[in-house]
């Protein structure tokens, strides 16, 4: 005697995808049942998404539109400020050596 076994098969959400099925049950009446049922997901995966959700849109309003970067944003903001200057510094360097060969060869 055969037994039919089958095994469910692992299913890895993308962020945006997490993001729609999570989306629609905020916007529209569907019990989350049916939401789970129709994208093929466990309800307690879903519940995981809608609190990860949840705790992203309140850092959003506790970070507040006008507060600014957060440390580590603002971190690699003067880091890239940094890279820009001393790329800044080697173009004038390279420039005025430029010129001075220029000078030096009768081309200027």
């Amino acid at each position: 005697m055969e037994e039919n076994v089958t095994k469910r098969q692992y299913r890895k959400f993308k962020p945006e995808q997490k993001f729609k099925i999570v989306k629609e049950a905020l916007t529209t009446d569907t019990k989350i049942s049916e939401l789970c049922e129709k994208y093929e997901v466990k309800s307690s995966h879903f519940y995981n998404w809608q609190e990860q959700f949840y705790r992203g849109a309140r850092e959003a309003f506790e970070r507040g539109k006008d507060s600014g970067p957060s440390k580590p944003e603002q971190r690699r903001i003067e880091e890239l400020e940094r890279e820009n200057q001393r790329m800044k510094s080697v173009i004038a360097e390279i420039t005025a050596e430029n010129i001075d060969l220029k000078k030096n060869n009768g081309d200027w």
